[in-house]
């Protein structure tokens, strides 16, 4: 390696506070040390990182690039010494957890008690900001467990498969098709349709339902919350098809209603998802298994 860690962190500094005085006075060094690390930095990989504009800096294309990687490592690193910090004092494993699409924990608690008498050495940390983004947050190491709904086949990720659930449209209660024992697509045509993502997601009711059928809902609503999307259901704002799953709490307690989608249903499988180079004993591992056994019983 050219560089050493302070001219990674000298770049996570520059990029997180825009100035070199401002990075130096984060880092705890002069503006004027800052300025030698980075031409220290420069001259190591033989080319320029920061073209000068005036008091200006700004990133070339291949310091953009080195920049990103900073903004990976330098959080990476500074977790792995927290994590160690706190598995020293404890003697406890922190293992990152998240779910992906569904922001939905009604079940958490009770998994904790469980974890918490079988594995007291793992303690489990919710990582909300994974329901974005979760492969690149799993890829980058910034959550290790990842509950995901559908089939996914993605290099370098382990799918532990963990409980089957199914889509079904949700709808405010008085709704015209709530009492309909299941809807077929042509039923969506003319309603006003909300979803929690900007892009079709592969194995989910566009690809299976909606898109074959070649009907166009009336408005199509990105509300990016799903409890959101339950809100605006049940005030009669439009439909959606959704995990029965994942908003059972409020099919539960009357608020929406509930209707399978298709006579012959749509299934949707969860997996807990972990990167491949997960050791066979690792923490992560150990709670995927553990999440599988929960949802079957």
């Amino acid at each position: 390696m050219r560089l050493d860690i302070k001219h990674w962190e000298m770049l996570n500094a520059i990029d997180k506070t825009g100035t070199l005085r401002q990075a130096a006075f984060v880092l705890g060094i002069t503006q004027s040390a800052l300025s030698h690390r980075l031409a220290e930095a420069e001259r190591r990989l033989g080319g320029l990182l920061f073209e000068r504009e005036g008091r200006r800096l700004r990133q070339t294309a291949a310091g953009r690039a080195m920049t990103q990687t900073a903004n990976q490592i330098i959080p990476a690193l500074q977790r792995a010494e927290f994590d160690f910090q706190q598995m020293a004092l404890n003697k406890t494993t922190v293992v990152r957890f998240g779910i992906a699409a569904y922001s939905y924990y009604h079940w958490l608690p009770a998994f904790l008690k469980v974890m918490s008498k079988k594995e007291p050495d793992i303690q489990l940390e919710l990582v909300a900001s994974a329901t974005q983004n979760p492969m690149k947050n799993l890829q980058h190491g910034d959550v290790d467990v990842i509950l995901a709904p559908g089939h996914l086949a993605i290099p370098g990720i382990d799918a532990i498969p963990t409980f089957q659930d199914e889509l079904v449209l949700i709808t405010p209660n008085q709704h015209r098709l709530a009492s309909k024992a299941f809807i077929e697509a042509t039923d969506l045509t003319g309603e006003d349709y909300l979803t929690y993502s900007k892009s079709a997601q592969p194995g989910f009711e566009y690809e299976r339902f909606i898109r074959p059928s070649g009907v166009v809902p009336h408005l199509v609503t990105v509300v990016e919350v799903t409890d959101a999307i339950i809100e605006l259901i049940a005030a009669g704002f439009g439909v959606s098809i959704l995990s029965r799953w994942a908003v059972q709490s409020a099919i539960k307690n009357g608020s929406v209603s509930a209707v399978s989608v298709g006579k012959e249903k749509l299934d949707l499988n969860w997996s807990a998802l972990i990167r491949e180079s997960e050791p066979a004993s690792s923490a992560a591992r150990v709670v995927s298994r553990r999440l599988a056994e929960w949802f079957k019983t």
